[in-house]
């Protein structure tokens, strides 16, 4: 096991603009606001979502796509760095009109139609990501 420990840090709140990739929005703020560790909680919905899933046997992920209008049941994630920069790691569970649900690794792609997120700033030395924290 590995700790990390934070001071609390700001507590930004974002309202996502429809059609805008939610992975790249979060990545973006976090780089312009020089966020380098955080927290992060979203609710909204999406109209196209690329996931993927972590596959042992492989030691690759495999990814899907869910190309219609999706309601986040739970979505989260983290701040950490990859190679000096901020890097935005989420996974969400999303529904569907029949309350069906799929969930996965957030790639780039994932479409906004109405997504508010909280990050949760954490001051303290920031960990570097190495697959997982």
């Amino acid at each position: 096991m590995k700790e990390f420990n934070f001071d609390p840090g700001r507590n930004h709140l974002l309202s996502l603009s429809q059609g805008d990739d939610l992975l790249d929005s979060l990545t973006s703020f976090a780089r312009s606001n020089g966020i380098l560790a955080a927290t992060i909680t979203f609710l909204g919905s999406v109209s196209h979502a690329d996931l993927s899933w972590y596959d042992p046997d492989l030691g690759d992920y495999r990814t899907f796509v869910r190309d219609e209008q999706l309601e986040v049941a739970s979505g989260t994630g983290n701040i950490s760095l990859h190679e000096g920069q901020p890097l935005v790691h989420l996974h969400a569970v999303f529904a569907d009109s029949t309350g069906q649900t799929v969930g996965g690794h957030i790639n780039q792609g994932t479409t906004v139609f109405a997504i508010e997120a909280t990050v949760q700033q954490l001051v303290g030395d920031p960990p570097e990501f190495w697959g997982t924290l």
